[in-house]
C-alpha cells in the first residue's frame, strides 16, 4: 500500500513539473508579407513549430541581401533569402549557410507593362527601372546587365519595396525588379497587364528562396537548427495541401492583403518548389548541381570573384537522404 501511495505521489509531482520552455526563435522573411509567405503563418497556427519545441516569431523583411546580413551579424537566427544573393554575400565573407531550399527554381525577373512592347532585353535600353537596394534582383542585376548588354543603358531608380508596383502603375518607372509571380497578379488586379523577362532568360539562372542561418549555428546549435528545419519542411508540405487555409492564416496577421491576389501568388510560387535536379528528392533538399551551376553563372557575371567549394554555401546535413 505504501509503495502504491509513493508511486501516486511521484506521478502527481511529475505532472506538476513545468514543461520545458520552448526555444524562442525569430525568422526574418526576405520581403514584406505576401502570398508566398503564408506557409509560415499556417504552420504557426497548426502548431508545426511548437511541436518542435520552438516559439517562432516571423518578421517581415526588406530584401534578401538585407535579411542575409541580419542573419550574418546574428541579429536574427534564421532568415529566408534568395540563394543567388546569399551566395554572392558568402563569397564576400558573410558567414551564413543555406540549410533548407524551397523555391528551388528562381522567380527573379524584371516586370513591365505589356504596353511597353518589349520583346527582348535590348528593347529596355533607355528605360527607368525601379529597384530596392536590398532585393535579390537588384543585387544580381550587375551580372544580368553584363550578360544582356544593358550596362549603362538604363536608369536605376531606388524605390521602397512596397512602393515599387505603385511606381509602375503611376508610370514613374518603366519596369521594376521583383519575383515575377509576386507582382504580375497584383498589377493585373489593378488593371495593368504585365509580363516579365526572367533572370534565367538573361543567363542568371540561380536557385530561389532558401532558409539560412549563421554557420556557427550549424555546429554550435545543431539540435535547434535541426528542429527548425524539421518544422520548415513540414510547413512546405502543409502549404501545398492547404493553400487556401494558408492564405486565411496570412490574412489574420496581414489584413490588408487582397485574398484572391495573395492566393494566386501563393499558387504560382508552389510551381517553383522543384528544380529539374530536385525532382524526386526530399522536400527542402538543396541540389549540389544547382549550386554549382549558380556559382558558375555568378563568377562569369563577376558577382562572385573566385569559385569556392560549393559546400561553403549550403549543407544538406539536416535533410534526410531519401
Amino acid at each position: 500500500m505504501r509503495s502504491k501511495t509513493l508511486l501516486a505521489l511521484g506521478l502527481i509531482a511529475a505532472s506538476a513539473l513545468p514543461a520545458a520552455a520552448q526555444d524562442k526563435v525569430q525568422v526574418r522573411l526576405d520581403w514584406v508579407n505576401s502570398g508566398y509567405h503564408a506557409l509560415w503563418y499556417l504552420a504557426k497556427d497548426r502548431g508545426v513549430f511548437a511541436k518542435q519545441n520552438i516559439d517562432l516569431e516571423v518578421l517581415e523583411g526588406r530584401g534578401s541581401a538585407i535579411t542575409a546580413q541580419t542573419v550574418g551579424n546574428k541579429s536574427v537566427m534564421f532568415g529566408t533569402a534568395d540563394a543567388g544573393a546569399t551566395m554572392g554575400l558568402v563569397s564576400k565573407g558573410l558567414d551564413v549557410k543555406i540549410v533548407t531550399s524551397y523555391l528551388r527554381t528562381s522567380p527573379l525577373g524584371i516586370i513591365f507593362p505589356v504596353k511597353n512592347g518589349w520583346k527582348e532585353w535590348k528593347d529596355m535600353a533607355g528605360a527607368k527601372l525601379g529597384f530596392s537596394a536590398g532585393g535579390a534582383t537588384a543585387v544580381l542585376y550587375s551580372a544580368l546587365a553584363k550578360n544582356v548588354g544593358l550596362e549603362g543603358k538604363v536608369t536605376i531608380v531606388n524605390v521602397e519595396p512596397a512602393a515599387k508596383p505603385v511606381a509602375l502603375l503611376e508610370g514613374r518607372v518603366n519596369a521594376i525588379d521583383s519575383f515575377s509571380f509576386l507582382q504580375i497578379p497584383f498589377l493585373r488586379s489593378k488593371g495593368l497587364e504585365a509580363t516579365a523577362f526572367s533572370y534565367a532568360s538573361g543567363g542568371v539562372n540561380v536557385p530561389g528562396l532558401a532558409l539560412i542561418t549563421h554557420s556557427d549555428n550549424v555546429t554550435e546549435k545543431k539540435d535547434l537548427v535541426q528542429r527548425m528545419v524539421n518544422g520548415t519542411r513540414e510547413a512546405l508540405l502543409l502549404v501545398q495541401k492547404e493553400p487556401e487555409a494558408a492564405i486565411d492564416a496570412l490574412v489574420k496577421v496581414s489584413p490588408t492583403q487582397e485574398r484572391a491576389t495573395a492566393l494566386e501568388v501563393l499558387k504560382l510560387s508552389l510551381e517553383l518548389f522543384d528544380s529539374t535536379a530536385s525532382k524526386g528528392k526530399p522536400i527542402g533538399w538543396t541540389p549540389p548541381e544547382d549550386i554549382s551551376g549558380a556559382q558558375d553563372v555568378l563568377v562569369k557575371g563577376q558577382f562572385i570573384e573566385k569559385a569556392v567549394p560549393i559546400e561553403t554555401y549550403f549543407t544538406n546535413v539536416f535533410i534526410p537522404a531519401s
